[in-house]
């Protein structure tokens, strides 16, 4: 999990045993604290970051598909136009496709 989720959660986790550990001086002066709220909180960032790492790492793979298939699409073309360059005269390469100037 990400470092800027996991502090925060590791804080509140702690700050929620302490208060358990010590309810009864909270209770004596007045101190309110939501642990149920902040247990809940911390759930639901875990649950939202994992999320998160789960499509970072589909996106990372989908990214490396994506850049694989760009390169071979760039073989494949300069394969491709390499012979038309190459036996045509520069002013018939666009009638083939080749848009290249020189």
């Amino acid at each position: 999990m990400n470092k800027i989720y996991s502090e925060p959660i590791t804080k509140a986790q702690s700050l929620v045993a302490g208060v358990k550990a010590q309810a009864d001086v909270l209770q004596s002066k007045g101190i309110v604290v939501d642990v149920e709220k902040l247990k809940a909180l911390c759930s639901s960032l875990e649950e939202a970051g994992a999320a998160q790492d789960a499509a970072e790492e589909k996106l990372k793979q989908a990214r490396a598909v994506a850049h694989n298939c760009l390169e071979e699409l760039k073989a494949c073309y300069s394969d491709s136009k390499a012979p038309i360059k190459q036996n045509f005269p520069p002013e018939v390469w666009l009638s083939f496709g080749v848009v290249d100037k020189k």
